[in-house]
């Protein structure tokens, strides 16, 4: 086998010394030798490395937005990242109401009251993984690549869990619950929360005309309206509409953006589950479902939000793939990655969630 290795390999040079020499016109015995000493040279560790760890990060970004168009749909405050971890936006303070007919001067000069805003961002984690060296003789597949890639759906999935969970508190300190409509169609029993347990009353079109009319009084946009359904709700929300509604609905989808239709304006995109809230003693507050001490609850119910796009932020910072060939003790390589992602409530007026109410 060696014998056959090195014949092959010697085989190999004499090819490439004859083409190089030809294309180049370099002696045919200088590239020979070249080619022969280079094989003999063992190249340091993790030359070749880099280029592997950059492609996953990049690829990781590329990837980020992929089946969660929602998130393009929010303001990014990227540029606003230092360190790769905070954000931190100065912010102007508002102006003062000018006086009309002033009669006595001089008036007293006021400071303007700036203020910030900052948060730190969620650092999300893969557990490192490690494939033996043997294995990747003996599979009919590439483990590493195979894992890598679940590796990255995985971090991108809970990266938007997350970003979700934070779309759900509002405030200077994001400590208090977005405001809130609780759905009025016909009681279900609970199926779609692990842990919660009774009927719950169904999603329709009646919360896209109730968040409708209070986001046209608090003078939004019309525009970057939209409306994030689980997959429940999506399919309640389709039996509540008449044959014309339905038709009309599917008119303005657009694929391309992850909108599968439009009703009253609000771009609707749906994604398997969107929030978690908890109702406690008659009040209703959002469950962060990625917390160490987190446990289900009887009184959790699964919620949709509608928002204006520029009422919410998003704010990536670093990126990290981690990559180590070669580990005597593992007899194999080591590969992980972790990734920081946040964001914000930025008008409180902008976004509500749409919770299933517990039926009587």
């Amino acid at each position: 086998m060696k014998l056959l290795k090195s014949v092959t390999a010697l085989i190999f040079i004499a090819l490439m010394s004859v083409i190089i020499s030809t294309i180049f016109s370099f002696s045919f015995y200088a590239v020979a030798l070249a080619l022969i000493a280079a094989s003999f040279m063992k190249m340091p560790a993790g030359v070749f490395m880099g280029v592997t760890v950059e492609i996953w990060s990049k690829d990781i970004i590329d990837n980020l937005f992929k089946n969660n168009d929602f998130a393009k749909r929010a303001f990014s405050e990227d540029q606003y990242v230092i360190g790769g971890a905070v954000v931190h936006i100065p912010t102007a303070g508002a102006p003062d109401k000018s006086l009309k007919n002033l009669a006595v001067f001089p008036q007293n000069a006021v400071k303007r009251a700036d203020d910030e805003v900052v948060y730190p961002l969620d650092t999300y984690y893969q557990t490192p993984k490690f494939v033996e060296k043997v294995e990747q003789y003996e599979l009919s597949y590439d483990k590493r690549q195979s894992i890598m890639g679940e590796q990255q759906a995985q971090l991108i999935q809970d990266s938007m869990d997350g970003l979700l969970y934070r779309w759900g508190l509002q405030g200077k300190n994001m400590d208090t619950p977005i405001n809130y409509v609780l759905l009025d169609g016909e009681a279900s029993a609970q199926d779609t929360l692990a842990g919660a347990v009774g009927s719950r009353l169904t999603m329709n079109k009646n919360p896209f005309s109730i968040v409708k009319k209070k986001m046209d009084n608090a003078n939004l946009l019309n525009d970057g309206r939209v409306a994030l359904l689980t997959a429940n709700h999506y399919a309640q929300f389709l039996d509540s509409l008449t044959d014309n509604e339905r038709t009309n609905f599917y008119r303005m989808a657009d694929m391309s953006r992850g909108v599968i239709g439009t009703y009253l304006g609000f771009e609707v995109i749906m994604r398997s589950s969107v929030q978690r809230w908890r109702n406690t003693a008659g009040v209703w507050s959002i469950v962060d479902e990625q917390a160490d001490n987190f446990a289900a609850g009887a009184n959790d119910s699964a919620a949709s939000i509608f928002y204006q796009q520029m009422a919410v932020s998003r704010a990536r910072g670093q990126v990290n793939v981690f990559d180590s060939a070669g580990r005597p003790e593992y007899y194999g390589d080591i590969f992980s990655m972790n990734m920081r992602l946040g964001g914000r409530v930025r008008r409180t007026t902008g976004i509500y969630a749409a919770i299933e109410d517990i039926a009587a």
